[in-house]
């Protein structure tokens, strides 16, 4: 199916494996096309590298990535509505990107079943556990056996993890994965954490790390289960964004007790401002790291927040994903 858009005189048309770029009725410049959908910085710089003749149609991308699209003057259109279009040395339409994106397709992929994410995102984080028979599972994750054999039927089923062993009694099955990458990704597909609640607070805070160093001392006053996620949280792994706010993923029943101690006022997002989250499964809490004195979310925690993020988090997610599946 065929899309026209227009800009400034210009219609750019764009087929399934084509795009034609025209003015005036007449044929300005046609390309082959190659859709990408998440480009990072380090992968617009093997393009620009490759400087091959076709028309990027990219879903989404990191703003430091296109800008090395630019310099290199790679044609390309975003899902955003941004045209960079060259045909040197007579033509170049620049289009800035939309206001507003289109929202995320939902995933058709069935959801996973209780207790499945937190098999998943267990395997990930312990990369040299072996193979586990499915009450062995169970007992690591505080899942029931039945929602364990459940959990691992359903990922099995999607070849993401291999069962071998006895047919006779599931429970004595070894469970390994054989999809690392597929795991993550059924993690980060997951709309409870997309969906979960969320308050913007005002803790007095001038930036980033003033925030952290409140969170810090607000730890040790409530003795409270928390962790630090998305970008703020990352950049205690790797920093390759700044971070403008501060997540905080909460359990429910602690809200309260977090927003007196942080002495947190509701307000809009803005810079040092702290964006409180609710957890839809407490592992996230528990399974947090301790580094520089503040309690981290686990690394496909952090991935799963990032992915999430949008553009300016590109980056740090691709740093993310290579981290978790080259453990």
């Amino acid at each position: 199916m065929q899309v026209q858009r227009s800009y400034s005189g210009f219609e750019l048309a764009l087929d399934t494996d084509h795009a034609t770029l025209r003015h005036a009725g007449q044929v300005v410049r046609s390309w082959p096309i190659v859709s990408v959908g998440s480009l990072s910085t380090s992968a617009a710089r093997v393009l620009a590298e490759e400087r091959s003749d076709r028309l990027l149609v990219v879903e989404r991308a990191a703003p430091a990535a296109l800008a090395v699209l630019r310099d290199a003057e790679i044609s390309h259109v975003t899902r955003a509505g941004a045209w960079f279009l060259v045909d040197p040395p007579a033509v170049m339409v620049v289009r800035p990107p939309d206001r507003a994106s289109e929202p995320r397709a939902p995933s058709a992929e069935r959801p996973l079943a209780k207790g499945a994410g937190r098999i998943a995102r267990w395997m990930l984080l312990h990369p040299d556990a072996g193979a586990l028979t499915v009450s062995e599972l169970a007992r690591e994750t505080k899942v029931s056996e039945a929602t364990s054999s459940r959990a691992v039927r359903q990922l099995a089923e999607r070849l993401l993890l291999e069962v071998s062993g006895s047919d006779a009694d599931s429970r004595r099955r070894l469970v390994r994965a054989s999809d690392r990458a597929g795991l993550l990704d059924a993690i980060s597909a997951q709309g409870s954490w997309r969906r979960a609640r969320r308050v913007s607070w005002d803790i007095g805070a001038r930036d980033v790390d003033d925030a952290l160093h409140r969170i810090r001392a607000a730890a040790a006053q409530t003795g409270r289960p928390y962790a630090i996620g998305e970008l703020a949280g990352a950049a205690h792994v790797e920093r390759l964004a700044e971070p403008a706010t501060v997540t905080l993923w909460l359990a429910s029943e602690d809200l309260a007790t977090w927003q007196d101690a942080l002495l947190a006022q509701p307000a809009s997002p803005a810079a040092g401002r702290l964006s409180a989250r609710i957890a839809p499964d407490p592992v996230v809490l528990d399974w947090a790291n301790t580094i520089d004195g503040l309690r981290v979310a686990d690394l496909v925690q952090l991935y799963v927040d990032c992915d999430a993020a949008g553009e300016r988090a590109i980056d740090t997610t691709e740093m993310l994903r290579r981290r978790i599946l080259q453990r």
